[in-house]
């Protein structure tokens, strides 16, 4: 895939044109990644942007007590640390990483010089509107899962993301950690969960592979 049209398939830069992207694209550099490579650490400055091409990103926060969240695995076409690259105060207080990015498989990365990239973005009215657009969409997508996660119970949501992904010869789940962070919650209830509906026979596990033998008490369950 060729950069300029990698970058128009993000969400960030959905809505620019090829013209106005092509500054972008010509400070892009392709890296491939090595399963477990550390892109960038929790609290760095944000010097770069990570797009990713192909495979997984893994986002995670330390939480008192030295516990790793899961906050999010970005995949093919998604951006990492994307937001804090425009948070900038100055050399005294730069924009910084809020949480550490990990190459969860081997994975082709894009990334782009942080400074340059806001001096381009700020100084196109078009990539500043593609910029506006995306920040807006993502701040409903984050209340509207909010709201999810304090209005629904646990259960629910489980049973619910099950439904979605639920395919007649199963599917591989995420780890516990990943599917917490999905589903706003930590991996040992998440488990525990998860064990609940294997002992109701709403599912059938075996390994990491679960598939759903009662879809219409799942049903129930969401409601």
């Amino acid at each position: 895939m060729d950069i300029p049209a990698l970058l128009r398939l993000t969400p960030l830069f959905a809505e620019a044109s090829a013209q106005a992207l092509a500054p972008l694209a010509a400070l892009a550099r392709l890296q491939n990644s090595a399963a477990g490579t550390v892109l960038a650490r929790q609290g760095e400055a944000a010097e770069t942007l990570f797009v990713v091409e192909s495979g997984t990103v893994h986002a995670s926060s330390l939480a008192p007590g030295g516990r790793e969240l899961t906050l999010f695995v970005a995949g093919a076409r998604q951006v990492a640390g994307g937001s804090e690259v425009f948070l900038d105060g100055g050399s005294a207080d730069p924009g910084r990483y809020a949480a550490t990015l990990t190459a969860l498989t081997p994975a082709r990365v894009l990334s782009l010089p942080a400074s340059q990239v806001r001096q381009t973005v700020f100084a196109s009215p078009e990539l500043s509107r593609a910029l506006v657009a995306h920040l807006a969409r993502r701040e409903a997508e984050l209340t509207a899962r909010m709201q999810r996660l304090v209005l629904t119970e646990l259960g629910a949501r489980l049973a619910a993301y099950l439904l979605e992904h639920a395919q007649s010869g199963g599917f591989l789940l995420p780890t516990n950690s990943t599917l917490a962070a999905e589903l706003g919650s930590v991996p040992e209830v998440v488990s525990r969960k998860l064990g609940e509906f294997y002992r109701l026979g709403l599912i059938a596990l075996e390994r990491r592979t679960v598939r759903v033998t009662d879809v219409v008490r799942l049903r129930q369950i969401v409601g």
